[in-house]
């Protein structure tokens, strides 16, 4: 069941990536997009609140004060991430999650179907 969610996600980013190919290519007088502008374009404000939840509740230095260290995950990494360019980024995504679904589901073990039994000769 949560397999078929991670492959309905990846499916859902692989049209998004379909999407930022073709404005890539419909637009030859820009390079293209890169993720932030994406983002930004088509809702500023989730961009906004993705800042503050993983700068404040996600990353382990602004978490956990007594640490003392200064927050890493928004910048340097994710603001890299922002900086690649969208279709590459998504399509990245859409690998992996249909990728976690795959193996969720068992990858590794082949079902029988009907016709491979009917092959053999087994009923």
């Amino acid at each position: 069941m949560v397999s078929n969610g991670f492959r309905i996600f990846g499916y859902l980013i692989g049209l998004m990536a379909l999407y930022a190919m073709w404005l890539d290519l419909s637009v030859t007088d820009e390079p293209s997009k890169v993720l932030g502008q994406f983002w930004f374009e088509h809702h500023a404000a989730s961009l906004q609140i993705t800042e503050a939840v993983i700068s404040r509740y996600v990353d382990p230095c602004g978490l956990i004060v007594p640490l003392g260290c200064e927050p890493f995950l928004w910048h340097p990494v994710l603001v890299t991430v922002l900086g690649w360019p969208t279709a590459l980024v998504l399509l990245l995504l859409t690998g992996f999650f249909l990728g976690i679904a795959r193996l969720m589901r068992g990858g590794g073990e082949r079902k029988i179907r009907g016709r491979d039994l009917k092959r053999r000769g087994e009923k």
